[in-house]
C-alpha cells in the first residue's frame, strides 16, 4: 500500500512542478510580449516625430 501512495504522491509532484514550469514560461512571454509592443510603439513615434521636424524645416 506505501509502494502505491508513494508512486501517487511523485506523480502529483511531478505534475505539479510542469504546471509550475509552464505558469513560468508564460508569465515570461507574455512580459516579453508586453514589452515588444510598448517599444515597437515607442519607436514608431521616435520616427513620426523625426519626420514632422523634416517636413517642418522644408
Amino acid at each position: 500500500m506505501e509502494e502505491k501512495a508513494q508512486g501517487a504522491l511523485e506523480y502529483l509532484l511531478l505534475i505539479g512542478g510542469a504546471v509550475l514550469v509552464a505558469a513560468i514560461v508564460l508569465s515570461l512571454l507574455t512580459g516579453l510580449a508586453t514589452t515588444g509592443a510598448e517599444g515597437s510603439n515607442a519607436g514608431t513615434e521616435s520616427i513620426h516625430g523625426s519626420l514632422q521636424t523634416l517636413n517642418d524645416l522644408t
